[in-house]
Parts: structure tokens; sequence; C-alpha cells
């Protein structure tokens, strides 16, 4: 049995909310609300650019308007191990970069160090 197009896609999506939600749960961000209203509209218009499979491409328009409004170094900071296993904290700067977020240099999104 082949999996469709939209089928792939929520499965990808529910991968990458579990992994926040575990990931980033066991850090208390949840309860402190810092910015835990960013993660709905990123993972439907952004997951498939910072997925750890796959290539690195330009995100899309709408992608970038979410990024444009999401607190990224504030989700950053709650990027564990276990998220990056998804997700890839090297694309996700590339998205920002690319969408115009300016990042602070030498600054960590999870693992990776922000050049």
């Amino acid at each position: 049995m082949a999996l469709g197009f939209k089928n792939v896609r929520a499965i990808v999506t529910m991968i990458f909310v579990m992994a926040f939600i575990f990931g980033i749960g066991n850090n208390n961000f949840m309860a402190n609300g810092e910015c835990e209203d960013d993660i709905p509209s990123l993972i439907s218009q952004c997951a498939k650019f910072v997925m750890k499979a796959g290539k690195q491409i330009p995100p899309s328009s709408e992608c970038c308007d979410v990024v444009k409004n999401a607190d990224i170094p504030c989700l950053c900071k709650y990027v564990t191990k276990d998220i990056e296993r998804y997700v890839s904290p090297q694309k996700a700067v590339f998205v920002a970069q690319s969408c115009g977020v300016a990042l602070q240099h030498g600054s960590k999104c999870g693992s990776y160090k922000i050049p």
C-alpha cells in the first residue's frame, strides 16, 4: 500500500508535533507560555523545510509569513537532541534567515551555532 503525499505530510507533522511536545515539555516550556503559540502555524507551513531528511530548500512565502511573526530565538532555546532527531536546526536557521529574520551570530538553535 503506497502512502500518498497527504498521508506522508500528516505523519511528518505528527512526528514534528510529538517531538516538540515531548522534547520541549521536559523543559517546562509549555507551562511557561513563552512561545508555544507559534508552534501550530510553524508546523503547518514550515515542517517540510526543516525536517532532517531531505535537501535544504528555500521556504515558501506562506512559511515566511509565519516565521516573520514567530519568536524564533525563543523556540531555538528549546530544541533538544530528541527534536533534532527529526528537525534540523541548521535548516531552521536557514529558513529564518531566508525569510529575513535576523538571528544573533554566535547564539544557538539546539546544538547548531549560528555563524
